[in-house]
């Protein structure tokens, strides 16, 4: 990966800035407002999908500062593609939900395959309620069709990388968004 002048290079792609850093601390700040007047006093279990919505989650659950419990799981559909292959893989998890309200934050909500799947898994846990939460929707890209309560920004079909989003596993750490410009 090389960056010169607001151009990052990963593989063979080229880069260009999509949503800077404060505007996504903007949509964080946002976001948790609204989760911690719904959830102050339900001690929620925070599901962290991973790898991409670490950096994202870390931000929400610390600016919405209530008593929670935070779990991860993994979930793959992408690979090393610039789009989901349609193909779902869920590692389950391991811990209890019954009774329990859970918000599952995931970085980028585009076809909602992957939620669709997880969200029908979760639901043979008996929880309270199943709620969604990402930073950035695709909602031309759906083909499944999934319920995002809260959503930091609504985006066009366009691939992105950084603050956790990836191609082939590079480009996380990026503290912007960046948006393809040689597809």
């Amino acid at each position: 990966m090389t960056q010169s002048e607001n151009i990052v290079i990963i593989n063979d792609k080229k880069f260009s800035p999509f949503i800077l850093e404060a505007d996504i601390k903007k949509l964080v700040r946002s976001l948790a407002l609204q989760i911690r007047s719904e959830y102050i006093d339900k001690n929620p279990v925070f599901l962290v999908i991973l790898k991409g919505s670490i950096f994202f989650a870390a931000d929400l659950i610390r600016e919405i500062g209530i008593e929670c419990q935070v779990e991860a799981m993994q979930a793959k559909s992408y690979g090393a593609k610039m789009h989901s292959s349609g193909d779902v893989n869920l590692f389950l998890f391991e811990f209890d939900i019954k009774g329990r309200n859970v918000l599952i934050i995931e970085d980028i909500v585009d076809t909602g395959q992957t939620l669709k799947a997880l969200y029908e898994e979760l639901e043979k846990h008996s929880p309270a309620s199943v709620e969604i939460v990402t930073l950035i929707s695709k909602p031309e890209m759906r083909k499944s069709d999934v319920r995002v309560k809260y959503i930091g920004m609504e985006i066009p079909p366009v691939f992105i990388v950084g603050y956790g989003l990836d191609y082939d596993e590079k480009g996380r750490q990026l503290k912007d968004v960046y948006s393809i410009v040689n597809f």
